[in-house]
């Protein structure tokens, strides 16, 4: 069987990620063909404030990671991303009819169904509805209950919603780009595919992935999602902070704390950091440390705002597993540890892509992990295929686009 290529779109409030992969499907692994990334300004907290800066960024990453893949793609895997997002918990009930009392796939289909039969405003839709837990009579913590036999039927499901204009925008964006939408996915569920390993998902933890402008959260507990949330703060405050503290551009802030920032400083020997003004011509003169006095108390207070939205969860006894980082904002130099020494009930450690070959040193960063993640959630769709998750990008109903998008691709 030859091998398919897939291209996941990572388009986020600072810069769009394009990560073009191919992949065997009984191999069950990326093979890294191609990695592109360009700056974008048509996005704010992740949702589409100009159409023609984003649509440019989506073009220009994307022909990026086809010259370096060499091949052309017609259609992408994206993230839809902004402070819209919501997950809420909703339960479905069936009875099953027939004398043998076998549970079927459409039996599985209907309970769902149920629990998505929610009221919701006509701005609003469905992107995910995840099924966390099933029940059948009265044995709960059932996995798969297909083939199981039971009269009755129960679920617990995940609905994750958005608001129709901000993922219609972001559609129309990628559309003029001369792409196709394979599968829209929320942003919170692609970077667990592929940085957080099973068994983390088992045990209990959180992953946090940290971006331009927004910190997306996912609790996991006994290996299912159990809580979702968004902070409206992110790495380019720290940024903001570094011009406004030094009196330069944002570029040339964002150039200094890549290559000198440091969320920890101990035992750091102080290095001299030449730089041009906000004009663009004048040269300065700083050192590491007073860039990390600046640093420091906006790291101090996005920590305090996870640490936040961790206890609001009630899940913060319930994942030994501990933090997952992902996301280019995770990449700050020593914000591992000092996440570690302010939450000190957790551990700490950056996430990267899991699972991939070829040229995985591509691809190997936090920063790509929603736009890989995004390929690794669809390679899993097979895997569980009672998941009713519905694009909002495609049409007919969900058996028949999983359908049809199994076809097309194996």
């Amino acid at each position: 069987m030859r091998e398919k290529v897939i291209c996941g779109l990572d388009v986020g409030s600072s810069k769009v990620c394009a990560v073009i992969a191919g992949f065997l499907p009984a191999e069950k692994q990326l093979n890294i063909l191609g990695v592109g990334e360009e700056r974008c300004s048509g996005l704010k907290h992740g949702v589409v404030v100009n159409i023609e800066n984003t649509c440019r960024a989506i073009s220009q990453a994307v022909e990026k990671a086809e010259q370096e893949a060499e091949v052309k793609v017609k259609d992408v895997i994206v993230n839809i991303n902004g402070h819209h997002i919501e997950g809420h918990m909703h339960q479905g009930a069936t009875k099953i009819p027939r004398a043998d009392r076998e549970i079927t796939s459409e039996d599985i289909e209907r309970v769902i169904n149920s629990a998505r039969a929610v009221p919701l405003s006509s701005d609003r839709q469905i992107i995910h509805a995840i099924p966390l837990d099933f029940k059948v009579d009265n044995q709960a913590g059932v996995e798969n209950p297909a083939g199981m036999e039971g009269s009755h039927l129960e679920v617990d499901v995940m609905l994750i919603t958005g608001d129709c204009a901000p993922m219609n925008n972001l559609d129309k964006c990628i559309t003029r780009s001369g792409l196709g939408i394979k599968r829209t996915v929320s942003t919170l569920l692609a970077p667990t595919c592929t940085v957080v390993a099973s068994e983390e998902k088992e045990l209990g933890c959180i992953l946090v992935d940290i971006g331009a402008q927004t910190i997306n959260m996912a609790i996991f507990v006994g290996g299912a999602l159990k809580y979702i949330g968004e902070i409206d703060m992110g790495s380019d405050y720290i940024t903001y902070d570094l011009a406004y503290g030094l009196k330069t551009s944002f570029n040339e802030a964002k150039r200094i704390k890549e290559d000198f920032g440091c969320a920890v400083t101990d035992n750091i020997l102080e290095t001299e950091i030449k730089y041009v003004g906000v004009d663009g011509q004048s040269s300065h003169k700083t050192t590491n440390k007073e860039v990390n006095k600046i640093i420091e108390p906006r790291v101090d207070d996005i920590i305090d705002l996870i640490a936040e939205e961790i206890a609001s969860s009630g899940h913060q006894q319930m994942v030994p597993s501990g933090i997952i980082l992902s996301g280019g904002g995770s990449e700050l130099k020593g914000l591992d540890e000092a996440i570690r020494r302010k939450i000190s009930n957790f551990q700490v450690r950056l996430g990267r892509p899991r699972n991939i070959k070829g040229k995985e040193d591509r691809a190997n960063s936090p920063k790509y992990a929603t736009a890989v993640g995004l390929m690794e959630y669809i390679m899993n769709l097979d895997k569980e295929p009672w998941m009713s998750d519905v694009s909002h990008a495609s049409h007919g109903g969900f058996w028949d686009k999983l359908k049809a998008w199994f076809e097309e691709v194996f």
